[in-house]
């Protein structure tokens, strides 16, 4: 039995269209915003999105849904688990 993230999720999508329209699903809650980043819980993790003139459009509670349009130039996956750094570079960048 797989215990990874991804196989508990029914689903989630991302899509950009023309770098002016993001429409992503799997919603948790917006962590916060502003005209250039969005920071979005999602059922995948945190999601970081970066670009210019970003401005929410909608927003479905209900079914977890979010557009943004806008310049999108960002679209990460924050990970959110904290290693140990080990070794020696880890060592000297702590």
């Amino acid at each position: 039995m797989n215990n990874d993230v991804t196989s508990q999720v029914t689903s989630q999508n991302v899509l950009l269209k023309d770098r002016k329209r993001l429409e992503i699903s799997g919603i948790k809650k917006i962590e916060s915003l502003n005209s250039e980043e969005f920071l979005i819980d999602t059922k995948l993790g945190m999601l970081f999105v970066k670009g210019k003139e970003l401005e929410m459009q909608q927003l479905d509670t209900d079914n977890g849904n979010l557009w943004i349009s806008g310049t999108v130039n960002l679209i990460q996956y924050m990970d959110t688990t904290k290693k140990e750094k080990s070794g020696f570079f880890g060592k000297v960048f702590k």
